[in-house]
């Protein structure tokens, strides 16, 4: 299994890519990526806040979908550090 990982992470962050051609775009599409996922956490604050300042209490699968945008973000974050990092630009 941590075979298969290393694999999937080399996939994601193109290790053994190196043409501009396919890096930059991957890059811009990674930073989009990020980007959309801040304006979902801002949305998710929004709402939680919003839902209290009502009285109403959010449920558990918003807390659960929380969770997962938190995941996507660490994900998203570590794939852009992690090509940056090999300075292929």
């Amino acid at each position: 299994m941590g075979k298969l990982a290393d694999l999937f992470w080399q996939g994601l962050t193109l290790q053994h890519v190196s043409h501009k051609k396919i890096v930059v775009p991957y890059l811009l599409f990674t930073v989009m990526s990020l980007l959309f996922e801040l304006f979902l956490l801002v949305i998710f604050i929004g709402t939680g806040y919003w839902s209290y300042s009502f009285g109403a209490r959010p449920g558990f699968v918003f807390f659960i979908a929380g969770g997962v945008l938190v995941l996507m973000m660490v994900m998203t974050v570590g794939v852009l550090a992690g090509v940056l990092k090999r300075r292929v630009l």
